[in-house]
């Protein structure tokens, strides 16, 4: 067969070539660890690469989301038992108010404490997490929960929104409790009333928390509603601030309380409902007692503080006294059971997480070998090879010189 220069040429060119790209092949494989450096190296390879790298990736984000939602749920096990000691020790005072050796003044300095427990409830109510967001404020995590009244108590501004978050393909988490379901709704002893400021008053008026002083007469009215409306100086004579008491339902005039005279911190008693009025009230401004089945953990507490004040040691206010204490132990133990059934739960949730957080630790690390296998380089095998293909090199090299010296001219 004959074989042309250029064809002997361009052959051993070729080689050369070759064996060039399959040393600097093996040479980056070496130098970043890696087997497969296209997909074109190992197609198949290629795709299961691809996959369990996704795969990681998003496990990735899911143990982002467990750490969250570990950290969550800690701090809102931590606040639950917070609110669970201050609730004890309230329950103690409250137990101690009951001696029938305590005069008024010891009763409130009984209340005095009480009051500093409830300010430490109220912080724990409206702690936030370390996302600068208010953990019991369910969607509405930039807004304060729990928002003092001037008169006791606090109002709730959240929603009952449930922050979940997804910790696996198939699993989604409870990060959060609200603050109505958890210290708003709670089941009263007795059937009971809150209090509230009309939103379109003018005055600097304001409503107390209030307590029910006599049980059997408050059920007789419940469930009507009670509104204090203040009329113009003119409705009496002489003139002056005045208000009447009406019911809600058609507004007639309760125990003929209509155009009473008003004088700042005026203390009403209304069909077993005790509360004040304090401030100064403009004429149209009005104040709601509104009946409930339900009363919060710190209208509870507020008033048991009102009561512990206000109550004297006569016979009347000792029987109101013992009745407030009474209710008032129930529904703080009601209080207690609320709290306590969520951090059962929390304790679920956290076991949930954990199971959840060891079975992407145990895939990770089967992914991990499976991909290493797929893509790391066998680096014994690959400094071998690249020897071999490194003498394989020069051998072209040298073989390709002296053929090329080879010529007719040289022996002539």
């Amino acid at each position: 067969m004959r074989i042309s220069t250029m064809q002997q040429f361009n052959t051993g060119l070729r080689s050369i070539l070759n064996n060039q790209e399959g040393t600097l092949k093996t040479q980056q494989q070496i130098s970043t660890g890696r087997r497969v450096l296209t997909p074109s190296d190992d197609p198949i390879a290629s795709t299961r690469i691809l996959q369990l790298q996704q795969d990681i990736s998003l496990r990735e984000q899911y143990q982002k989301n467990v750490d969250a939602a570990k950290n969550r749920l800690n701090l809102e096990e931590s606040i639950l038992e917070g609110v669970t000691e201050n609730i004890a020790r309230i329950r103690e005072l409250t137990v101690n108010a009951g001696n029938g050796s305590m005069t008024l003044d010891d009763r409130r300095s009984i209340a005095s404490e009480i009051e500093q427990r409830l300010f430490a409830l109220e912080d724990l109510m409206n702690t936030k997490d370390a996302s600068n967001t208010y953990i019991f404020s369910g969607f509405k995590g930039e807004t304060l929960p729990f928002e003092k009244r001037p008169g006791g108590g606090v109002i709730y501004n959240g929603d009952d929104g449930e922050r979940k978050l997804e910790i696996s393909n198939s699993t989604k988490v409870q990060t959060n409790d609200t603050g109505k379901a958890l210290f708003v709704d709670i089941n009263s002893a007795e059937k009971t009333f809150y209090t509230r400021d009309n939103e379109k008053n003018v005055g600097t008026g304001f409503i107390s928390n209030g307590f029910v002083t006599d049980q059997e007469a408050y059920d007789e009215f419940y469930p009507e509603d009670i509104v204090i409306q203040f009329n113009p100086d003119g409705f009496i004579s002489p003139p002056g601030p005045n208000y009447s008491v009406l019911t809600k339902s058609d507004s007639r005039p309760i125990n003929g309380l209509n155009g009473v005279a008003y004088s700042p911190g005026t203390e009403l008693v209304v069909n077993g409902a005790n509360f004040k009025i304090a401030g100064e009230p403009e004429p149209g401004d009005s104040f709601f007692v509104i009946s409930s089945e339900k009363q919060s953990l710190t209208d509870t507490v507020s008033g048991l503080i009102e009561g512990l004040r206000d109550l004297d040691d006569n016979p009347e206010d000792s029987a109101s006294l013992s009745e407030l204490l009474e209710t008032t132990l129930l529904n703080l133990d009601f209080s207690q059971v609320s709290v306590s059934e969520v951090r059962s739960e929390i304790g679920g949730r956290l076991n949930t997480v954990d199971n959840i957080d060891n079975l992407h630790q145990d895939i990770d690390l089967v992914s991990q070998e499976v991909l290493s296998k797929l893509q790391d380089v066998d680096f014994a095998e690959a400094v071998s090879r690249l020897s071999l293909q490194s003498f394989l090199l020069e051998a072209a090299q040298q073989s390709f010189t002296q053929i090329n010296r080879l010529s007719l001219f040289n022996t002539i």
